[in-house]
Formats: C-alpha cells, structure tokens, sequence
C-alpha cells in the first residue's frame, strides 16, 4: 500500500500536500473549535487551568520555570524542589513550547498560557496530517475531509487533551505513520535522517512517551527496507545517528539531571486489557464498559469508537473478497514486505501494550516472566498500557485507506460518512466534558490578607 505507483500516486504534487494538508488542517480548527470553544485561546485567560487537577500542575510547571533564571541544562526549574532544580520534562508542561516562550517571554503578557494554543496545533496537525495518508490512496478531496474527521474524533486524543495534556499530542504518531505511508518519498539516507531525527526530537520536547513508540514506526520502517533488499544499509547508519541525536537533546534539556527518575514501580498495573480496543470504559455513549482487573488499566484506553469499528467490519468483509478473487501471483516478499512490517509493529506494540501482565477483563491469563535487566528497561514506561495507541492508530488508518481504495467511490463515500457521524455520536458524552472542562472558572480558594505584604517584606521572592 505504501510503495504502490499508480495515477494516484503520481497525481501528489508539492501543490496537492499543501493543499491537502490546509484542507485536513481547516477539519481540525473546526472539531477543536467544536469541542473546547474560543475562550481557551485567550492567553491571558487560565482560571479554566486552575481546577486543582493535573492540567493545574502542567500550567504550575510552566510558571515556574518561566520565572526561573537561565541554567544549562537549560530545562532547569528553580522553586519546585528547594534547594534543587527540577526539569521541565517532568512537570508535562510540554518542554518544545515552554522553551519557546521562556525565550520570548519578555514580550509576553504576565498572566500567560499556551495549552489553549497547543490543543489548537494538535488539532490542525491531526486533521492535516491524516488527510495526507487518506490522499495516498484516493483522489477525492471529500474522503479525505470525512478521513480527516475521524482521525480527529479519536477518543485517544480526547481521553488525554487537558488532562495529562502533553500526551494529547498524537500528531507525533500519525506523523510517524504518514512517514511511513509516504516511504518513496523518505527514501535515500539525509531525507531518512532529517524525517525521523526531527520527528523523534519533537517527540522528546513534547513527552518521553512518544520517543518508543516513534522509534517502533521507525523500526517498521526500517524493517520493510531489509525484507525488500533496498535501503536497509543506510538503515544501519541513520538510525543509530538520530537515536544519538535524540540523546544530546534530552541532555541539553535536563533530562539526565539527578531530579529525573526515569524508573518508577507499577509496571504491570498500567497494562492495556486484551479488551481495551472495544472496551469504551464508560467514556462513550454507544458501548457498555467492559470489566478491568485494575481501575489503573484505564493508562491502556485502547477504544476506537464506534465509527472505527462500523470501518474495521468493513475491511474484513473487502480484504476477504480481494483475497478471494485475487488471481495474479506476484513476488510475495516484495508486493507483501509493509504488510508483513505492519503486522511486526502491531505485534510489538500489542506485547508493549499488555506487558508483563496479560489480562482479559478481571482475569490474568498470563504473567510474562522477562529478565530482570529486561524489566528495569520496561519499567522507564511502567505505563505501558499507552503503547496501545500506536495499534489504534494503524488499525484507523489501515481501515480507511482500505475503505478508501478498494470499493467504488459511491460506496467510500457513503460508508466514510456514516462512520464520521456514528463516531461523534459515540463521541457526545466525551465532548460534553472537555465543553464542562474547558469552561469552568478557578476552583482554587484565594486566601485575601493585608499580612501577605508585611510577611513578604525583605524577602526574596
């Protein structure tokens, strides 16, 4: 599907990204617009991230350090853990904006926030990306709006945006993915390098979470070179390189420090259920929650939404017909080499996702017995539930490109909108609460005293 050179393929000029990706872009201002509103824009408005919850420590974390003096690393935060510095990349303040706007932050207001900006981004990014993998496999601009739509009402996105909001920034993994689908375009070593290496340093400026799972869409990618024979030399050279590279930046930003830990206990509660792509948690409105062994599973959210799944049906039912009536024998290393990557990746993501304890429902069925050394490296992710987003999203976009390519227009089309409007249907109940969230005023007490300025007299603040 990825190296496949048809009308289609050709007919992407520079052009046609551009406007496709502005077309996918306008989707996304339109759903965040739709489901957070205006008001979070406003930079200088934060009593709606003053709710005491997580997104309170984010915003916390970024006052912080933005009134913190310059240190190198340069993630250093005073204040936090006095007499210490902390780092930015542990307060989920999403380091690639806070560094950006500590450098300009003279100009800026004194009450300022960019989490309404970020969700923003994100969602231009989801829509514009996502619209450019639909358009890998059709010409219809009104397929890739509807695909664009979908990919935007991921219930990933709105499980995590304005909660642990770094993690909102799924653009990361479909953008690993459209790497991937767009694999001609990325071939020869600098344009490897300069893909993958600036996607995995966004990735670690954003959150640590992301840095396995671009690298396991890299490694597919990888992997689809060695099984065609082409390219997989220059593999063994760009691959260490931006790994490296990835290193020096985390360095810089303080990730090394002695205030980050990166091994924390719990690997193993935080698994995904082997349920957890139909399992809506009582998040959605069309589908029942389905039991967990631990409340702490919800870290493995895997649902994909009723839309998703109404496309899942759907390719099952086409890829069993194509396999039917296929006729032509073709080489099957090479016609096969990404689908034989995808499945790999799937496969490692699911073994990420459910480790070490394999549960269906409220019963284990498995305890993986791994190395202890084996153990220490997973546990630098003891969420490991969150790797079942890097399944969601190739099973998303495997289905509507599959919808998308192999049925007539007429038919994509009608079985695209219907997803669309089942997906936000299933979607209403999380909408409502990102509404409820990101409308509400401060729910911190503001203790008011003239004895706040004579306690505070000659001292350093």
């Amino acid at each position: 599907m990825n190296n496949r050179v048809d009308n289609v393929y050709n007919s992407i000029t520079k052009k046609e990204v551009i406007k496709i990706f502005l077309i996918g872009g306008l989707i996304g201002v339109v759903f965040f617009l739709m489901c957070y509103g205006w008001q979070i824009l406003d930079v200088t408005n934060d009593g709606w991230l003053l709710s005491g919850e997580d997104i309170s420590q984010h915003y916390i974390g970024w006052k912080f350090y933005r009134a913190s003096a310059w240190h190198f690393p340069i993630g250093q935060i005073d204040g936090i853990l006095y007499p210490d510095t902390s780092c930015i990349v542990f307060s989920d303040s999403i380091p690639l904006f806070a560094i950006f706007f500590k450098l300009i932050s003279p100009i800026l207001p004194e009450t300022f926030q960019y989490f309404g900006i970020w969700g923003f981004v994100s969602y231009i990014l989801v829509g514009g990306l996502s619209a450019l993998i639909i358009r890998k496999s059709t010409e219809k601009i009104s397929l890739c709006v509807l695909g664009s739509g979908i990919f935007c009402l991921s219930p990933y996105i709105f499980h995590r945006m304005y909660v642990h909001t770094a993690l909102a920034g799924h653009w990361i993994l479909i953008a690993a993915i459209a790497i991937w689908i767009y694999k001609p375009y990325f071939s020869g070593f600098w344009k490897k390098l300069w893909a993958w290496g600036s996607l995995l340093v966004i990735a670690s400026l954003v959150h640590i979470y992301f840095i396995p799972m671009v690298m396991i869409f890299m490694f597919g990618f990888c992997f689809q070179d060695l099984i065609e024979n082409h390219g997989w030399k220059e593999d063994l050279a760009f691959a260490p390189i931006t790994v490296a590279a990835d290193l020096c930046v985390l360095y810089i930003v303080g990730a090394f420090g002695k205030s980050g830990d990166f091994l924390d206990d719990g690997l193993g509660k935080y698994s995904a259920n082997l349920n957890s792509l139909f399992n809506s948690n009582n998040r959605c409105s069309l589908f029942k929650m389905l039991p967990l062994m631990e409340i702490t599973q919800d870290e493995g959210f895997g649902y994909l939404g009723a839309g998703v799944l109404l496309l899942l049906g759907c390719t099952v039912g086409i890829w069993i017909v194509h396999i039917l009536h296929q006729k032509k024998k073709e080489n099957f290393r090479i016609k096969y080499a990404f689908s034989i990557s995808v499945w790999i990746v799937l496969a490692l993501s699911f073994i990420l996702a459910w480790s070490p304890t394999i549960t269906w429902g409220q019963n284990i069925l498995l305890e993986i017995p791994y190395p202890e050394f084996v153990m220490k490296k997973l546990a630098i992710f003891r969420a490991s539930g969150r790797f079942i987003w890097c399944v969601g999203y190739l099973i998303m976009t495997f289905c509507i490109m599959t919808v998308c390519q192999y049925i007539k227009q007429s038919v994509a089309l009608l079985c695209m909108a219907a997803a669309l409007i089942l997906q936000r249907a299933d979607m209403e109940r999380m909408v409502a609460y990102k509404i409820f969230q990101t409308h509400r005023e401060s729910q911190f007490q503001m203790m008011q005293s003239d004895m706040w300025e004579v306690l505070a007299q000659e001292k350093n603040i």
